[in-house]
């Protein structure tokens, strides 16, 4: 479990997998990041992007196919430069209650440095439903956002996040995350990159782990959320940030963009207990 430093009233939530799903030293993370292709200080310009969150080695360069969509010499620095704010979303895979989980920490620790949390937006998307809470409890064991900061911290070196994990995928409880984005995200989206942090699919038989990693990913490019939580519930589907990605569908904040699938085909790899697990990552391009 990570750890809270408590400092002159400042929190720090301290990485829990550093050194396990990815290098702990700052000198390593730049120099795998920028292996995968990544340019410090340069982000993606899509709206917002699904990336996945195994150990680097699985999946780092997938991921960075995400962080690196649609830049080029005439756009790369237009977005990072607009980008003030970084919402990621990541599943909680332990069990326990369902809800979802804001972190009133003033900063998750990096190996390239601190994120400072925007506490007032958390508290601001914590207010619009009872089925949120501001815990840092469940974010001090949890890899699924913490796995993808440093490409934050890379990319976007002077924004601050939002982290919010979920567990539990209610449709009234879906809904009132989808309510909370559009309401409180809708009229700061031309300053803010949603990340939606997951795996694709996950299956002791290879074809069902490729067949549901397909699915997902025909039902984004649709953004079909409908389709999304049915198959979610009738196990057609595998991907543990799936219902996050139906709540941010059924926000309306993605309705106008272009999807991008990075890369053509999904990648595999093999997981815990054996299971084959697939990973791609995909951008929602347009609207800032």
């Amino acid at each position: 479990m990570g750890r809270i430093w408590v400092s002159a009233k400042e929190k720090i939530r301290s990485p829990v997998v550093a050194g396990m799903f990815y290098p702990d030293e700052k000198e390593a993370v730049e120099s795998r990041l920028q292996s995968f292709g990544l340019k410090k200080g340069t982000g993606t310009n899509a709206l917002a992007i699904v990336v996945p969150h195994g150990a680097w080695d699985l999946s780092g360069a997938v991921a960075a196919t995400a962080f690196s969509a649609d830049t080029d010499e005439e756009t790369e620095n237009y977005k990072t430069g607009d980008i003030s704010r970084v919402v990621i979303l990541g599943p909680i895979h332990t069990a326990g209650e369902a809800g979802i989980f804001f972190s009133d920490s003033n900063f998750f620790q990096t190996p390239l440095g601190r994120l400072p949390v925007d506490l007032k937006l958390s508290e601001e998307l914590a207010s619009c439903s009872t089925y949120f809470e501001i815990n840092d409890i469940p974010h001090l064991k949890e890899h699924s956002v913490e796995v993808l900061l440093p490409f934050v911290k890379f990319c976007f070196p002077r924004v601050s996040i939002v982290p919010i994990l979920i567990s539990g995928s209610k449709p009234s409880q879906l809904f009132a995350l989808a309510r909370a984005l559009w309401i409180v995200l809708g009229p700061i989206m031309d300053n803010t990159l949603l990340i939606v942090s997951t795996g694709f699919s996950k299956s002791q038989d290879e074809k069902t782990a490729l067949l549901q990693a397909e699915e997902f990913i025909r039902l984004l490019r649709e953004k079909d959320h409908e389709a999304l939580v049915s198959r979610i519930y009738d196990r057609r589907i595998s991907a543990c940030g799936g219902a996050l990605m139906a709540a941010v569908l059924q926000s309306g904040l993605l309705d106008d963009t272009r999807v991008s699938v990075l890369p053509a085909r999904p990648v595999a790899a093999r997981g815990d207990e054996g299971q084959i697990v697939y990973y791609s990552a995909v951008s929602f391009l347009g609207g800032h």
